[in-house]
């Protein structure tokens, strides 16, 4: 693509989020500035709505089950960033109340979005989906399908597998939309549960840029399955961590 190609398809590429100052987002960036892109626009979805849902759901154990779990996700992550990395800038930046709203729909219409980058904004519902034109992209850090919903590096380990990175469509589904790309991470050296996780999602979201630039240049054929095959996966109980761990100290 040329210089001028980029820079407008740059124009048309908006990352979506509730963490902006995360480092998921980051190594989004990254994964597009090494393909000669830097999207325009991010959407910052305020996490109130979010939280009021989950509070529902865990209700006493609010805290313990998803707070607490959420903000280690978020800060523990210590992976360092060169200041060029940090510092892509952003130069569009919008907030909206809720994900799945007709505020968001409006924006990203505003836009002329034709990418979504999915960074860690929740589960997207059918009017933000069906929007016409707009291609969501998802970043998953396991083979589809056989490793769905969550957890998926810990239990693709576990099960003695190789871990892969999957860019894929969103759709009505969990993790059920086409396969774009398809990447094997080399987990070998990390020697615990947390350091694999940080590797796999750091390499999987920076593919975004790249699917993003095959499927410009028509190179792009989407893997469909079906939605019945494969595995959805849970929270990994802590027995099964510590065989993950021990897996990892073998390699």
């Amino acid at each position: 693509m040329t210089n001028e190609q980029l820079q407008e398809l740059s124009g048309k590429i908006a990352y979506i989020t509730i963490n902006p100052r995360g480092n998921f987002l980051k190594s989004a960036q990254v994964g597009f500035r090494d393909v000669g892109l830097q999207p325009q626009h991010l959407i910052y979805v305020k996490p109130t709505d979010r939280l009021k849902k989950e509070f529902k759901k865990y209700k006493l154990s609010f805290f313990k089950e998803f707070l607490l779990p959420q903000f280690k996700k978020f800060s523990g992550n210590k992976k360092s960033f060169s200041q060029e990395e940090v510092n892509i800038p952003i130069p569009n930046s919008i907030s909206v109340a809720k994900l799945n709203s007709d505020e968001t729909i409006a924006q990203i219409k505003k836009l002329g979005i034709k990418y979504l980058i999915n960074c860690g904004a929740g589960i997207f519902r059918k009017q933000v989906i069906e929007i016409p034109g707009l291609v969501i992209l998802n970043a998953h850090a396991g083979r589809l399908p056989m490793f769905k919903n969550m957890n998926v590096v810990e239990w693709a380990i576990c099960n003695e597998e190789k871990v892969f990175g999957t860019i894929h469509q969103i759709d009505a589904g969990i993790d059920s939309g086409p396969v774009w790309l398809e990447e094997e991470i080399d987990v070998a050296g990390k020697k615990t549960l947390v350091e694999a996780r940080e590797h796999a999602f750091d390499h999987v979201i920076r593919m975004a840029g790249k699917a993003v630039v095959l499927n410009e240049q028509g190179k792009i054929t989407p893997q469909y399955h079906n939605p019945n095959e494969g595995k959805k996966w849970y929270r990994m109980h802590s027995y099964y961590q510590n065989r993950v761990e021990q897996l990892l100290n073998k390699k």
